[in-house]
């Protein structure tokens, strides 16, 4: 697992609790099966059910073939130990956010999580599953919690979140998944790699991520101008292209030049503003600071498209003017 740099990042910024929930949710540890199982166990018998069945899967994907996608909802579905589950759940995390001990955590870890992790993790399904956890990546509200907040009914749910993957209780029966055998972050550890899949699991099943947002495969393998420009998704669009390498997209696609300008916060650089693609304008910019090996990365920035001028478009990424931007000595 990549994710050293992540944990650095984020912990600058997070209480080191939310950094040790940051830890599990990017854990590619084995699962702890019999700490789960009695984590699980214990939820059962809370909405009064016996210990179910357990079964293992390697992934959520695998786990789809035990749960079909598409179950038709029925009456008397409240009655389920997933309903009562997730009434119990639901009515404890209510009560905790009236607490005023909420550490506010969640600012933290809900962009590596909710928008990163759990989107590419559902890319893997064929569809909704049905009710079921997340596990591991349960960390983001556990994380906002206190110690000492209910910690009798807090306590299977912490275990899930440090032992194992995705879950989905049924009557009788538990599937439980492992976590990924490799996941691969960036600096802000976010799912990210540029050369495969982001997250793999142990049957081959994988998800591609460029800085969080989840792509296609061929965003990351295979990223060329032809699919770029027939791509529906304008956040995969982007993903693929600066993959791509901005300059070698724009002298492919060819966007229109709205206007270039020297740079004046990093001289000997110049500022480039290209109409891009429905709302967007496209400014290129040349990094302030020198890479590890002396070149200067080239980078995109995404531009509203009623802005026109390149130096304008530069001063609004900083807050300021034009007129402010253009008198400063050097940015970085």
């Amino acid at each position: 697992m990549s994710a050293p740099s992540g944990l650095e990042a984020r912990s600058a910024e997070s209480s080191p609790r939310s950094v040790d929930w940051l830890a599990h949710a990017l854990s590619t540890a084995p699962a702890d099966r019999p700490a789960a199982e009695e984590a699980v166990a214990t939820l059962y018998a809370s909405v009064g059910r016996p210990p179910p069945e357990f079964v293992w899967v390697r992934s959520p994907a695998e786990a789809a073939t035990l749960l079909p996608a598409g179950k038709a909802v029925r009456n008397d579905d409240w009655q389920s130990v997933e309903a009562q589950i997730a009434a119990q759940i639901s009515d404890l995390r209510f009560r905790l956010r009236r607490r005023s001990e909420w550490q506010g955590a969640v600012s933290a870890l809900r962009p590596v999580i909710r928008e990163g992790l759990v989107p590419a993790i559902n890319s893997t399904l064929p569809g909704s599953l049905g009710v079921g956890w997340a596990g591991q990546h349960d960390a983001d509200w556990l994380a906002e919690t206190d110690t000492w907040s209910e910690p009798a009914l807090l306590a299977p749910w912490e275990t899930l979140a440090r032992t194992a993957g995705w879950w989905w209780p049924r009557e009788g029966r538990c599937v439980m998944s492992d976590r990924p055998t490799a996941l691969h972050v960036d600096a802000n550890a976010l799912p990210h790699n540029d050369n495969g899949p982001a997250i793999t699991f142990a049957d081959g099943s994988h998800a591609y991520a460029w800085h969080g947002q989840t792509v296609p495969r061929w965003a990351i393998e295979e990223p060329d101008v032809v699919r770029i420009l027939t791509e529906p998704s304008i956040e995969v669009r982007f993903c693929a292209a600066e993959n791509l390498g901005w300059e070698t997209y724009v002298e492919q696609a060819r966007p229109p030049l709205l206007g270039s300008a020297p740079d004046p916060g990093n001289p000997g650089f110049d500022l480039r503003l290209y109409d891009l693609w429905d709302q967007l304008n496209l400014l290129l910019v040349v990094n302030g600071s020198p890479e590890r090996d002396g070149t200067r990365r080239r980078y995109g920035l995404r531009i509203w498209r009623w802005v026109r001028d390149p130096l304008e478009a530069t001063a609004q990424t900083y807050g300021l003017r034009a007129d402010q931007y253009a008198k400063l000595l050097r940015r970085t």
